[in-house]
C-alpha cells in the first residue's frame, strides 16, 4: 500500500462512528488484536476488508450500537481477570436482532482444537484447557464453574460441547481442505464470549426476547476448492450443537440463537445477509459516492486461500 492510500484510510479511520462520539480508530486501538500495527495494512488484510465492507452500517438509521473489535467476556483465569477476551470483528443491533460477525478474507484454519500440546505450524495454540478441562487449569486456582463466572451448569454443558466438537473434528478430516475457511477453535471462543455478554445484558433486560446471531462471513476463494455446502460436515455439526447449547442457556430469557455462515460474494454483497443493501450503500468516509459492492469486488480479488 502506498503512502497516499494509507493516508486515505487514516482519514476514514479518524472519522466518528455514526453510532456514538468515538472514532473508529479508537475501537481498533482498544481491541486486543493490534489490528492497526500490521494486519490492517497487509495485502491480504481481513481487517481492512471488514472496515471497507461494514463501516457504512454506522450511518444506517436501523442499526444500533455499531462497533468494530467488540471485546466480549473471556474465560476467567483468576478472580475478575479473564484470559484473552475474544474480540468480535463487527457488532451491531438491528430490529429485534443482536448480531456478531466474524469476517474472513483468505485466512486458513488449521483445525487444531484440543489435543495438540505445542503450537501448530501457523503459530496458533489449540483451544485452551480453561474452556474444557475438568480440574484446575495450570497455575489458575479456579475450578471449572469459577472460570465460568460461577455458572456450574453452563461450565458442564460447554465442556461437553467442546469434547463433542473434538470428536467431530477427528472424524471429519476428509473435508479439511475444503473447509479451511472455518475455524472451530475461534468460533468456540466466540461462543463463550457471546453467552456471557448476553447473560450479563439480560440481567438488565437488555437482550430479552431478542434473536442472537453469530455470522461467519467469509471471502470465497474459487481456486482453493472452498466448499460452502456444509451438509454432513463439521460446520453443520458445529451449527447444530452450538444452537442447541445456546438456545438451552438463553431459553429463560426467551432469546433465540442462530449460527450461520455466508460467502461474502454470494450472500453478503447480494443482500441475503439480513437484507442489508451493499449495492446501493456508499463506501464510508469518502467525499465521492462509491458503491460498497462495486468497490469490494474491484479492490479484493484474491482467489486462493492462504
Amino acid at each position: 500500500m502506498d503512502k497516499r492510500e494509507k493516508c486515505s484510510y487514516f482519514e476514514r479511520l479518524i472519522k466518528k462512528n455514526g453510532q456514538c462520539d468515538s472514532l473508529f480508530i479508537e475501537q481498533y486501538l482498544n481491541g486486543s488484536g493490534n489490528e492497526l500495527e500490521h494486519k490492517f495494512w497487509s495485502e491480504k488484510s481481513s481487517s481492512r476488508l471488514c472496515f471497507d465492507l461494514y463501516s457504512w452500517l454506522c450511518l444506517d438509521c436501523r442499526i444500533k450500537n455499531f462497533q468494530f473489535e467488540k471485546k466480549l467476556p473471556g474465560v476467567l483465569w483468576k478472580k475478575n481477570l479473564s484470559a484473552a477476551p475474544p474480540n468480535m470483528d463487527v457488532y451491531f443491533e438491528i430490529d429485534d436482532k443482536v448480531v456478531f460477525i466474524e469476517s474472513k478474507y483468505t485466512e486458513k484454519a488449521s483445525w487444531k482444537y484440543i489435543k495438540k500440546e505445542d503450537i501448530d505450524s501457523n503459530g496458533n495454540y489449540p483451544l485452551s484447557e480453561a474452556y474444557w478441562g475438568d480440574s484446575f487449569y495450570k497455575s489458575s486456582k479456579l475450578s471449572p464453574p469459577e472460570r465460568f463466572y460461577g455458572y456450574e451448569k453452563i461450565a458442564n454443558r460447554f465442556r461437553e460441547f467442546c469434547r463433542s466438537i473434538q470428536n467431530s473434528i477427528d472424524g471429519d478430516r476428509t473435508h479439511a481442505s475444503e473447509l479451511q475457511w472455518f475455524d472451530p477453535k475461534q468460533e468456540t471462543c466466540h461462543l463463550f464470549g457471546i453467552i456471557f455478554y448476553i447473560l450479563f445484558g439480560c440481567k438488565d433486560n437488555k437482550f430479552n426476547d431478542k434473536t442472537i446471531i453469530l455470522s461467519n462471513n467469509v471471502w470465497k476463494c474459487i481456486d482453493s476448492n472452498d466448499n460452502f455446502d456444509v451438509e454432513n460436515t463439521i460446520v453443520q455439526v458445529f451449527k447444530e450443537k452450538s444452537e442447541e447449547m445456546l438456545n438451552e442457556i438463553f431459553r429463560a430469557y426467551n432469546c433465540k440463537f442462530i449460527f450461520e455462515h455466508n460467502s461474502i460474494q454470494d450472500d453478503v454483497l447480494n443482500g441475503k445477509f439480513l437484507n442489508l443493501d451493499f449495492e446501493y450503500a456508499h463506501l464510508f468516509g469518502l467525499d465521492e459516492k462509491i458503491s460498497v459492492k462495486d468497490y469490494i469486488l474491484q479492490k479484493y480479488r484474491c482467489t486462493k486461500r492462504g
